[in-house]
């Protein structure tokens, strides 16, 4: 947004360029990309909105400026399919196989994986229906058996072709399968485990494993399989990197007109480094900005004062809510930690209190435009106040939730409040779990 324009909001859409300082990262995955042995499967890791997209984006450029074939593929636009890898492979043949040989082996595939389920049948009540149906069975099984082998074999008809016998390298992007239904996540798994683990291709996932292995636990009903799974599909497994504070103040500063770039370091103390979530924070803080310079048009107006109070808004909602209703609130001192554990000591609060002290009625223009055009969280986090008398029932709700071991939730429950026990859930997820502490007789917020 230079020289002021304030056009240029910011959607939810990878940005093209190497705004947060990860070339370094992405060469080296590129490099990796094009040395390893093949196939191979690597994973980057990441929550919502940390880049994840971007740096699968700036791997992928790289590639191509050297000449590496790519494919990109988003399996979550497919989930409804019968099956997404055929989806998947149709990418493929539409950018690297010749069109006719690709779709003859492609309706083969397809006709095979439509056909693998053997329908129960009717129970048999006398022996000649016995050896009826059991003759029956081993002909389906033989079946499906041969049907099994000649998918492999179309598969990898397939992808000798797309790699020319291996020969060129070729490397798959597969991007946002946590937002996949399990059962499509499965599906795509499964295939890269079983048909398209061939020479020559290199596969790039781009997951939020937590959100991943939640998905493999729910389909096989066993909080202990999805890291096991998981490590025999991945070969290379990769969590991003935190962001770096300063990265963070350049790329925000690159989000605000000419006139807020001084405020970029209030915005990373208050929110953090999650990109996705100040891209939507600074949307808000813009509108408002412009609002103000309206509504202010004779009054001192003081940007600083007003990203604080939309700092507060985000993160600390219950405080928020309070003082919306009344200011002095913010007057109460130590006090205010009972509304909102913490608060004492939080600078954006502090800078409200200020302002307060001065005046009572400073901030009520700004509380006007914030309840109008505010920001609203959408990652949530689960902060315990109270362990209560049921310590054990405590410890084995954290348990449930975070899959942890059982001394590092007695550790965290063992700690003095507030306990931070989950954070980035949904509004639902977050709900959840706060009824769940509570039925234990603990007290829980979300933040």
């Amino acid at each position: 947004m230079a020289n002021g324009d304030i056009s240029g909001y910011r959607n939810d859409e990878p940005s093209p360029n190497d705004l947060l300082d990860r070339e370094k990262i992405a060469r080296a995955l590129a490099n990796t990309v094009q040395v390893c042995e093949t196939p191979l499967v690597v994973g980057i890791y990441g929550s919502w909105g940390t880049g994840k997209t971007t740096l699968m984006e700036l791997v992928r450029k790289k590639l191509e400026g050297d000449k590496v074939p790519t494919i990109w593929f988003d399996p979550w636009r497919h989930q409804f399919d019968d099956n997404p890898v055929v989806a998947l492979l149709h990418t493929m043949v539409d950018k690297v196989v010749d069109r006719k040989r690709g779709k003859e082996l492609l309706t083969a595939i397809a006709s095979a994986l439509t056909d693998s389920v053997i329908t129960a049948a009717p129970l048999f009540h006398e022996l000649s229906d016995f050896h009826a149906y059991k003759a029956e069975y081993e002909e389906s099984l033989f079946e499906v058996r041969e049907r099994r082998v000649q998918l492999r074999e179309s598969f990898a008809k397939l992808m000798r072709a797309a790699t020319n016998d291996g020969e060129v390298r070729l490397v798959f992007f597969i991007d946002d399968l946590d937002r996949c239904l399990p059962k499509s996540i499965l599906k795509t798994l499964e295939a890269l485990k079983l048909f398209l683990n061939m020479p020559g291709c290199v596969y790039v996932l781009g997951v939020d494993r937590e959100a991943l292995e939640n998905s493999i636990n729910t389909t096989y009903s066993d909080r202990n399989i999805a890291e096991q799974y998981l490590d025999k599909i991945v070969q290379v497994p990769f969590t991003l990197p935190p962001v770096s504070t300063g990265s963070t103040i350049e790329f925000v500063r690159s989000l605000l007109p000419d006139g807020l770039h001084d405020i970029a370091e209030d915005i990373v103390a208050g929110l953090g480094t999650n990109p996705r979530r100040i891209k939507r924070f600074v949307n808000s803080l813009v509108l408002n900005h412009e609002l103000a310079k309206q509504t202010f048009a004779d009054q001192a107006y003081n940007a600083k004062l007003l990203a604080a109070l939309l700092v507060v808004q985000y993160q600390r909602p219950k405080l928020y809510r309070r003082l919306a209703e009344d200011r002095l609130v913010l007057l109460e001192g130590a006090e205010l930690d009972k509304v909102d554990a913490g608060t004492a000591n939080d600078p954006m609060v502090r800078r409200l209190v200020t302002e307060v002290e001065r005046d009572p009625s400073a901030l009520d223009g700004y509380v006007f435009l914030s309840t109008v055009a505010g920001v609203r969280p959408v990652e949530f986090d689960v902060v315990v106040t109270k362990v209560g008398e049921y310590r054990i029932n405590v410890i084995k709700v954290i348990r449930e939730h975070s899959d942890i071991g059982l001394k590092e939730a007695r550790d965290l429950v063992d700690s003095q409040p507030p306990i931070l026990v989950a954070s980035g859930l949904s509004r639902a997820a977050a709900e959840e779990l706060v009824e769940q502490i509570r039925a234990v007789d603990g007290q829980a917020e979300i933040r």
